[in-house]
């Protein structure tokens, strides 16, 4: 690729940004002095009349020195001015680099109109284009209906939006940042910011390369002396594949005060969870769902799960959140009586429910039509899978309903844990009710994780040691939901590999030790695939059925193997330890997992077939190691000071640990 001309230099970590004149920019990797194949073209507005204002003069580079509360920084200022004849507008261009964040580069711009008229329709940021001569792949963090992978590769005329508003009625909101990355490494894109915005991160794989960059989607008129000011975009190179983005991205939202990760989760959250969604909630059994529960958590607690949670069916009405009579004769009174039952097995009772949501046909919602979001037809915005109709976050009505639901749930019944569930948490639509006088149609939208943290304050002040479960629904999670979380979850997994790369972001995201919650191992293909989660550092769980009942009936042997593996998630309790980004997820062969917990060194490997030398990355040089296969309970091998190869020979997967020799007297 040709090398820019008049180039400016600046350093971040192990990657350099190098910018022309025209702000155009390349990346150098500078310990291998190699080119990420890219072309960097920087911001610009686009006009209600499709032009580009991209014409700009440099005029002058300055250099800052401070500090801010992400610490010490260097700051780069580029002003230029526009070409154009039309009017006259400024362009200043910041990019900070600062010492705590090695190879991130924070961009902001600022358009000033001098002089003249200019109607701006959108405005482009980071424009990158990626050579398309190799394998391409790409995280993603938007909600679609489709539930499609985050991670996936990039394939001829793949094509993506990644619009951070409403996808469709129930799915909307993210994660605001895109990662492409091949073999060599890559670059990731996003915005930093404390509030949602529903702009755009759209991909494109085209003839000439792979595309991708932000829309702000804001929409602005300038006039004399008047600003246009874009959000804080993140531009971060990294070799591997989208973890260590992804980790850099979080750690600096959270150090800017946006608590995304965590130092500690409630001990409960690491618990193994059995769930009573095998019942189902179509109860043919009326009257029965209780005493089926009762009869299983003897089973629950033989089998050493923690948690029993009451899940969608226990209710009359969503927004009513009476108590069903099918599954609970006596009503309020059963439901004590059964959480009262599950704390006497020493085991944790959590209940499940949706926020913000109104059964159409409820109580409710019958006498509060007032705190219904409307759509721009003033029709009110129906959550498809739910049947049911949104209530704005906004309204003081509806964090109402929702805190005393929490007191009620807490504080009344004693659930020790909230399963906050449904895929239309993650963003609400906009709002045009004119009743709730809102600043801008998207108040609603920027307000969900607002409410969602109420949840969980409210729950924690209730119960110092609750847990907060976020689940919405099989889609990519928002980011603002997280700093509400105790146990995010792999939301309804189609297939093992998702319940795999959902945790390692998880992992990158939320903190490296966060309590992953693997959901139910029958959503797996196998429906018995615990390692997929145990091996990433996950929490298991499961919803078996006692055997005439429900949906997965529990045989001798499922039970067998549901008690084979939570024995050993109970004894090495690897979601306690720390997941290791050691290997590619996608580009090294086979997919591989590690997590150190103490001195030891966990591997979960997949692939169809293996058979070879396998490179056991993280071990000391100056240690010999015990090689065990943590499933079975046999030993592998013993690796002298300095080597790491180990040969391996499997399908589907295998499970080890690595012990320095001194302590390898047996499996952890």
């Amino acid at each position: 690729m040709k090398i820019l001309e008049n180039k400016y230099k600046i350093s971040s970590g192990n990657f350099q940004l190098l910018m022309n004149n025209d702000l155009g920019f390349e990346i150098l990797d500078t310990s291998s002095k190699q080119w990420i194949t890219l072309k960097g073209i920087n911001d610009y507005p686009i006009t209600a009349d499709k032009e580009r204002i991209d014409r700009f003069t440099l005029e002058k580079v300055e250099t800052l020195n401070g500090r801010s509360k992400l610490g010490l920084y260097k700051k780069y200022v580029f002003k230029s001015i526009s070409k154009t004849t039309n009017f006259q507008m400024k362009k200043y261009l910041y990019i900070t680099v600062f010492s705590d964040f090695k190879d991130a580069f924070l961009i902001k711009v600022k358009y000033h109109l001098i002089k003249g008229k200019v109607e701006i329709e959108n405005v482009v940021r980071n424009e990158i284009k990626i050579d398309n001569n190799k394998i391409l792949w790409a995280f993603q963090g938007a909600s679609y209906p489709e539930r499609p992978d985050w991670i996936l590769p990039i394939t001829q005329n793949y094509k993506r939006e990644n619009y951070m508003g409403m996808n469709s009625n129930d799915y909307g909101g993210g994660i605001p940042i895109v990662d492409v990355w091949s073999k060599n490494g890559g670059v990731a894109v996003g915005i930093l910011d404390k509030k949602p915005h529903p702009i755009s991160l759209p991909l494109s794989n085209e003839k000439d390369g792979v595309y991708f960059k932000i829309l702000e989607n804001r929409r602005a008129t300038l006039t004399d002396n008047e600003e246009y000011e874009g959000y804080t975009v993140v531009l971060i190179p990294h070799r591997g594949d989208f973890f260590d983005p992804l980790e850099l991205y979080s750690k600096i939202l959270t150090e800017s005060g946006f608590k995304v990760r965590k130092n500690k989760y409630p001990k409960d959250a690491y618990l193994p969870q059995w769930c009573a969604w095998g019942y189902g909630r179509d109860f043919s059994y009326d009257g029965e769902y209780m005493e089926e529960i009762l009869k299983t958590i003897d089973k629950v607690k033989e089998l050493g799960f923690g948690w029993v949670i009451i899940d969608d069916g226990w209710q009359d009405k969503y927004g009513d959140w009476g108590i069903s009579k099918l599954a609970f004769k006596n009503e309020e009174s059963d439901l004590i009586k059964m959480v009262k039952k599950i704390h006497e097995k020493n085991l944790k009772a959590g209940i499940w429910f949706i926020p913000f949501a109104a059964s159409k046909d409820s109580k409710f919602l019958k006498a509060h039509k007032e705190l219904q979001v409307l759509d721009r037809n003033l029709n009110p915005v129906e959550i498809d899978f739910w049947n049911s109709y949104y209530l704005c976050p906004s309204m003081a009505g509806t964090q109402k309903v929702t805190t005393e639901l929490v007191r009620r749930l807490i504080s009344n019944y004693d659930f020790d844990g909230l399963k906050v569930d449904g895929q239309h948490i993650n963003a609400t639509p906009p709002c045009f009710n004119i009743l709730h006088n809102h600043e801008n149609e998207f108040e609603s939208y920027e307000d969900s994780p607002k409410l969602i943290n109420k949840i969980h304050d409210l729950s924690h002040s209730l119960k110092k040691s609750a847990v907060i479960e976020i689940c919405p629904c099989g889609t990519c999670p928002s980011i603002y939901n997280m700093p509400s979380c105790d146990l995010p979850v792999a939301s309804d997994p189609k297939s093992s590999f998702q319940v795999r790369h959902r945790g390692k972001v998880f992992k990158a995201l939320m903190g490296r030790n966060v309590p992953y919650f693997g959901d139910y191992v029958e959503l797996t293909e196998s429906g018995e695939d615990f390692v997929s989660t145990i091996g990433v550092g996950g929490v298991p769980g499961s919803m078996f059925t006692l055997k005439d009942k429900g949906h997965y009936p529990l045989t001798k042997q499922k039970e067998k193997h549901i008690k084979k593996w939570i024995d050993i998630y109970n004894k090495l309790r690897l979601s306690e330890g720390r997941y290791l980004n050691l290997y590619d997820m996608v580009f090294d062969f086979p997919e591989t997992h590690v997590v150190r917990k103490g001195r030891r060194l966990y591997y979960s490997i997949f692939a169809d077939n293996f058979s070879g030398k396998f490179e056991l990355r993280g071990l000391s040089k100056s240690k010999e190691y015990e090689i065990f296969n943590c499933e079975n309970d046999y030993k592998i091998s013993t690796l002298k000071k300095g080597e790491k190869f180990v040969n391996l020979n499997f399908e589907n997967h295998i499970f080890i640990c690595a012990i320095p020799k001194k302590v390898a007297d047996h499996v952890a």
